[in-house]
């Protein structure tokens, strides 16, 4: 057995992408003939990988590169195509990508009413009345819909990591990320966890380039973005390694070390995307408990941004405090801090009819408590 198949019960591929060429956005049928191509390739890729290292991707998707069209136009190209080429109930798709300047909520919703397995995401470098709007308006507009969406900043990322990942190539390509958690726990230290993710990323790399290469298709890389989900929580590791509760100070000091042992990784790899520590609050359980406690804050959480953290995810903020002030707030944040790290940063608002505090269903991601706004 390769190394690599020998950890992975403790490392998963989250999810196996095919990142979608587009030749004519004003085609609906080229536009499907991509999303038919690319579903095949994702899943022959997916095979592939179960065939060479008996391991199973969590997640398939297909993402498509940025549209020109503006939003409305992109809205009716999109639901055209993807009546005619069908959706895959085994694949998520990343379906528009557009800038915030030409895009509108409605044109937003639009697309995510396409499927429950389709997401959006919009870009903006600058703190525009299009991106505050639009952030506003899909936010509040339903809990399930509004996690299927994100504001890219400072542009669009090529990255495995949906909402906000796009194709940003010329040519179709095939890119991975891993779930790593459980790797990192009770380990003489966090350095011996990454020793062991380096040498699962080597190996990874050259099977799913040979897959990339035998499809005919451009290897693009690994997004070894530090994620969690539900139990196999990145809270937990933080807390484990800082000796602090993820919300007080002395966290971020471990937070960046990791990045900079992410980046070490990448300097011998092919990496794509945001390559940082996330901490979507819905998709870890020990964040969860901590928002439930009220200690950890979207104040708090927007100020890890600074120095780590790639972005404000998956927090459920109250209705009554949800306004645009509040919206452009968190967008100059995100700007601010994007500018200051050099790295691409998202955001992902759910707004939810329920006091700070109160646990609500978001389906597919459970019970998730919704967060205090101030510090």
């Amino acid at each position: 057995m390769s190394a690599v198949a020998a950890r992975f019960d403790l490392v998963s591929v989250r999810a196996l992408v095919v990142h979608a060429v587009v030749d004519d956005w004003n085609d609906p049928e080229n536009i499907a003939r991509s999303l038919t191509h690319a579903t095949t390739l994702v899943k022959k890729a997916a095979a592939l990988l179960e065939e060479k290292l008996d391991i199973k991707p969590n997640t398939l998707r297909v993402t498509l590169p940025p549209t020109p069209l503006d939003g409305g136009s992109a809205a009716k190209v999109l639901s055209e195509a993807v009546h005619r080429a069908g959706l895959d109930e085994d694949v998520y798709y990343g379906l528009l990508r557009i800038d915030a300047s030409v895009a509108s909520p409605e044109s937003v919703v639009e697309v995510l009413r396409l499927g429950a397995r389709t997401f959006a995401s919009i870009a903006t470098p600058v703190t525009s009345e299009s991106a505050v709007r639009i952030l506003y308006e899909v936010a509040k507009a339903d809990p399930l819909m509004a996690a299927r969406f994100a504001v890219s900043i400072p542009g669009f990322v090529e990255s495995p990591y949906f909402p906000a990942g796009a194709s940003l190539s010329s040519v179709t390509g095939l890119s991975a990320s891993l779930l790593y958690p459980k790797l990192l726990e009770n380990r003489s230290s966090i350095y011996a966890g990454f020793d062991d993710l380096d040498d699962v990323a080597i190996e990874l790399e050259d099977v799913l380039s040979s897959i990339a290469e035998s499809l005919g298709i451009e290897y693009r890389g690994l997004d070894l973005s530090f994620s969690p989900w539900m139990e196999e929580s990145v809270a937990r590791i933080l807390e484990e390694y800082s000796g602090k509760r993820v919300y007080e100070l002395g966290v971020a000091p471990l937070i960046m070390e990791i990045e900079e042992l992410i980046d070490d990784i990448c300097s011998d790899l092919d990496c794509i995307g945001f390559n940082q520590v996330m901490l979507p609050v819905a998709e870890d359980n020990l964040l969860k408990q901590r928002v439930a406690e009220g200690k950890l804050t979207l104040y708090k959480l927007a100020h890890l941004m600074y120095t780590c953290i790639s972005g404000l995810d998956m927090i459920v903020v109250s209705e009554k405090d949800w306004t645009p002030e509040l919206a452009k707030a968190l967008i100059q944040e995100t700007v601010a801090a994007a500018s200051i790290k050099g790295k691409p940063l998202g955001i992902r608002i759910i707004v939810a009819n329920a006091e700070p505090g109160a646990w609500i269903d978001l389906g597919y991601f459970e019970h998730t408590p919704v967060i205090r706004v101030d510090s």
